[in-house]
């Protein structure tokens, strides 16, 4: 059992998707009917393919519903995400993910119309040195754990984020990145080493949320000024075991401290289960600002396309002070790729950072 694979805008953005999709020359022999915007054949999650243009359009969408402790039961079109991919030659490659929140939400029988945001996911270039680096160039996201790699709704195992995946750092970084895989005694080696200066370099005007699940304004922002660090990833076991390590020295920018912070995942893939599990460690100015925890996370398949998966989960947060722990059940239902059907309960003391309740979501990969 495997996860998916990982892998309004300004004017400024807007022109640069249109420069994007004309970028390359094309010559009317390249398709079958001499035109460029002939698309090869479409699978959904796999985006709309332009041969002659070498072009991918794709994305995704998902809606969810919540009923959780202290509010009313509400309903939202949450996320819906443009992925533009654009390929200049052998070596370089544009990216860019434009990204809306919250659209629509509908709270009892009254549709309060949300409070839509749209804003810069990612965008960055990639330009391919050698066939173990790459280097990238923009604002994308920070290598810390797999979770946040993978955080796409259609691409987790459920609807809710483990505290320890967005609590302590930025999800985001803007600045310059170089990853790729190396050979170590046999094994893959996955690397991701980053410099960030967001405050100079920082496209959009997205809010890094501590606590990203129906929290709002009471979310501290999580920011980077600036940062660098890595990870490292090592396979074994015929890649069914993946072991990774995290560090970033950072600033956030509110509060608007330095910090240190390491971290550590694993994924154990078997047979008829999947072991996940990541831990973070942050040291800031003070043992006040110090914050940690981490969750383990089970995935059982209980039918054909359709997974039960269990998490317990402890952080301790210090705005505010206080230590939580989660225990979330939920069902995990892919009845065609692409689309990700999720229902899940959580409970434990979690007060306002994670309040108990239900939640639900339907996602869809384009």
């Amino acid at each position: 059992m495997r996860r998916y694979p990982r892998r309004p805008p300004s004017l400024g953005v807007i022109a640069l998707v249109a420069a994007l999709c004309s970028a390359s020359p094309v010559h009317a022999g390249d398709t079958a009917d001499g035109s460029p915007w002939q698309p090869a054949p479409y699978t959904l999650g796999q985006g709309l393919y332009f041969p002659a243009l070498g072009l991918r359009i794709g994305g995704y969408a998902d809606v969810h519903f919540f009923d959780l402790d202290g509010s009313r039961s509400t309903s939202s079109l949450r996320d819906a995400s443009m992925f533009v991919t654009k390929d200049l030659g052998s070596r370089w490659q544009l990216f860019t993910e434009l990204a809306t929140s919250r659209t629509t939400n509908v709270t009892g029988a009254r549709n309060e119309g949300g409070d839509a945001e749209v804003d810069v996911e990612r965008l960055y270039a990639d330009f391919h040195a050698t066939p173990s680096v790459t280097f990238r160039f923009g604002k994308f996201l920070t290598p810390v754990g797999e979770w946040n790699l993978v955080h796409a709704d259609p691409l987790t195992w459920t609807v809710s984020r483990p505290l320890s995946t967005s609590a302590a750092f930025a999800r985001h970084a803007s600045g310059a990145m170089a990853f790729g895989t190396v050979g170590i005694k046999g094994r893959d080696l996955d690397y991701w080493v980053f410099a960030d200066n967001s405050q100079t370099l920082g496209v959009g005007q997205d809010a890094d949320d501590a606590f990203t699940d129906y929290t709002g304004d009471r979310s501290p922002r999580n920011n980077f000024r600036h940062a660098v660090g890595g990870r490292v990833l090592y396979h074994l076991a015929g890649d069914s075991l993946s072991v990774g390590a995290s560090y970033v020295n950072y600033q956030l920018d509110m509060p608007r401290h330095d910090y240190q912070l390491i971290g550590v995942d694993f994924t154990w893939t078997l047979r008829y289960l999947e072991l996940t599990g990541e831990a973070i460690y942050r040291a800031g100015p003070s043992q006040l600002s110090d914050e940690r925890g981490g969750f383990i996370e089970a995935g059982v398949p209980i039918a054909t396309r359709l997974y039960l998966i269990g998490r317990v989960e402890r952080y301790h947060t210090t705005t505010p002070e206080t230590t939580t722990t989660v225990r979330t059940e939920a069902i995990n239902y892919r009845p065609v790729p692409g689309v990700v059907l999720k229902l899940e309960h959580r409970n434990g003391r979690g007060g306002d950072i994670v309040p108990a309740g239900w939640l639900a979501s339907v996602s869809v990969l384009f």
